[in-house]
């Protein structure tokens, strides 16, 4: 996945480094759970909405890369997709390559500018090095293409491949603000508890050693309460206590919109949930309260909604609400929320025949 071609400038500042233990020494290498390093002394070779994204303004992934990198090229495509997917309200995605051997400055500008609208987030040229040697050297990362996801508080939460399925999913949780290595590395030994509790169907200490980490981080560790309806549901059988444990969510977590909607989306939308054990009604109650704590033109809600209505068979609705989610969008996601207000709308034209 890592291209080691041509990464002479790679290899001498990490040298120096070396060479330098008082500058650098092991124990300031850079790692996951670390603090991560500015962005300064770049020249932007294209920028969108002329922002300017830094360290600590809202998640970052960086990916160092390069003109005559193969597996470089093809990555290009997924970060645009994901830069579209989570809209400059929430994520910067920032390329960063450097003038060597194999491409000058005018060779990065002119690739750049031939991608066009396929390359579709920022791209910033490293003119003086200092921001690999911050980064990758510091880090001790020799192949490219490397990413590092920033969140919004400034700390690095993944370092490697843009081609491993651990890096969408670890951004996907930290654009939510679900996510802290250091917070789930800690947590490991309890979460393969949980794990093999389940697996043998030791519900007392499933529940005692869940309630423990939701007690502890109720939001990173808010997957566990759709697990949990799952337990009852599917594992125990028992549906009137998976739906009161989630509809008590509405009153227990109503600080958390976003994890209201996530319950309430699961119970009407997830395919492994039985058609004859699925309330919709309860999903409309959990969406509802959602809308209420976190703002009736909050866009994501509105389109959660939506999708809700939809599946409820009352598709005018759910058109109604996806032009309105679109209406409330930022600027930079309203083409996302037409292309499904598109789709609502050709399914209701088809149903009205």
């Amino acid at each position: 996945m890592f291209h080691e071609r041509r990464l002479g400038q790679f290899m001498l500042a990490a040298t120096v480094a070396l060479a330098a233990p008082m500058a650098l020494g092991a124990k300031d290498d850079l790692k996951v759970g670390a603090q991560a390093p500015g962005l300064a002394g770049h020249t932007w070779v294209k920028q969108l909405e002329d922002e300017s994204p830094s360290v600590g303004d809202k998640p970052l992934v960086v990916e160092f890369w390069a003109t005559w990198c193969g597996p470089c090229k093809r990555s290009i495509p997924h970060l645009t997709k994901l830069q579209d997917k989570y809209g400059l309200d929430q994520l910067s995605v920032v390329g960063v390559t450097q003038p060597d051997d194999a491409q000058s400055k005018s060779d990065v500008k002119r690739f750049v500018q031939r991608q066009g609208n396929r390359m579709e987030y920022f791209v910033a040229l490293d003119d003086d090095g200092k921001i690999h040697k911050d980064w990758m050297a510091a880090a001790k990362q020799n192949g490219i293409p490397t990413v590092f996801i920033v969140g919004q508080e400034g700390r690095i939460q993944y370092i490697g491949s843009p081609f491993d399925r651990r890096f969408d999913d670890i951004l996907a949780k930290v654009v939510r603000g679900r996510y802290d290595h250091k917070t789930v590395t800690a947590a490991k030994r309890h979460l393969d508890a949980i794990s093999r509790a389940r697996s043998i169907k030791n519900w007392d200490e499933y529940y005692r050693i869940s309630d423990k980490l939701l007690m502890n981080n109720p939001k990173i560790f808010a997957d566990l309460y759709m697990e949990r309806f799952d337990v009852e549901l599917l594992d125990r059988g028992n549906p009137e206590k998976a739906y009161m444990d989630a509809i008590i969510l509405t009153t227990t977590r109503r600080d958390d919109p976003v994890l209201l909607s996530w319950m309430a989306e699961k119970i009407a939308l997830d395919p492994d949930v039985p058609d004859d054990k699925r309330n919709m009604d309860a999903a409309i109650t959990l969406i509802s309260a959602a809308r209420a704590s976190g703002g009736l033109k909050e866009p994501n809600l509105i389109a959660s909604e939506a999708k809700i209505r939809l599946a409820r068979g009352e598709t005018k609705q759910a058109v109604d609400l996806q032009r309105e989610a679109y209406y409330q969008a930022p600027k930079n996601r309203k083409e996302q929320f037409n292309r499904t207000l598109q789709d609502y709308k050709a399914q209701l034209k088809r149903e009205q025949g």
